[in-house]
């Protein structure tokens, strides 16, 4: 599918399942490289990183602790500014190092305070990976340590991402129409 519809909202499409996939195995190939047979704990950010997760960890064939952190800080197409922890399995953080897995970075807002949380609980170390980043909307100082796709402003939808609670199931990635950056 070239072009979409949400909720009344059209998109089109920007990143296609066969460049997921490709970057992905690229992505899998650096952490295996990186933490060879020393996993840290892989911390999926819900609900959005799920789909990337599952696909990621599924290429790394090497046992690794998986847990989940559910934040969030959209409403519709907006940021609220605000981030809740909504779960942080905070008993299993402790003096371990952590592999964040995020869908998507913008402002960073999201994983400054997920990563601030962790170090505040005992986490020795928190580095991020991301499918996908937008530095011109970043605010902070430090980038995810992994990143798959750069793209631009665009509001996005699939592969775990959504307008409204819809769209995670794409396989692909959309932009809004709207959004020509």
């Amino acid at each position: 599918m070239k072009k979409i519809e949400i909720d009344g909202l059209a998109f089109e499409l920007l990143i296609s399942s066969q460049e997921i996939s490709n970057k992905v195995n690229v992505l899998a190939k650096r952490l295996i490289a990186q933490y060879q047979d020393n996993w840290p704990l892989c911390l999926i950010v819900l609900n959005g990183a799920a789909v990337f997760a599952t696909d990621l960890l599924k290429r790394i064939g090497s046992s690794c602790e998986i847990s989940v952190v559910k934040a969030h800080s959209y409403d519709g197409l907006k940021s609220t500014e605000n981030v809740t922890i909504e779960y942080l399995a905070y008993d299993l953080i402790k003096d371990r190092d952590i592999l964040l897995i995020e869908d998507i970075v913008d402002s960073g807002l999201t994983m400054t305070v997920i990563k601030q949380e962790l170090l505040k609980h005992g986490a020795k170390n928190v580095q991020c990976i991301t499918l996908l980043f937008k530095p011109n909307a970043y605010q902070y100082d430090t980038q995810p340590d992994y990143i798959g796709f750069v793209i631009g402003n665009e509001f996005v939808v699939g592969y775990g991402m959504d307008f409204n609670e819809k769209g995670r199931n794409l396989a692909s990635i959309y932009k809004n129409t709207l959004d020509q950056n």
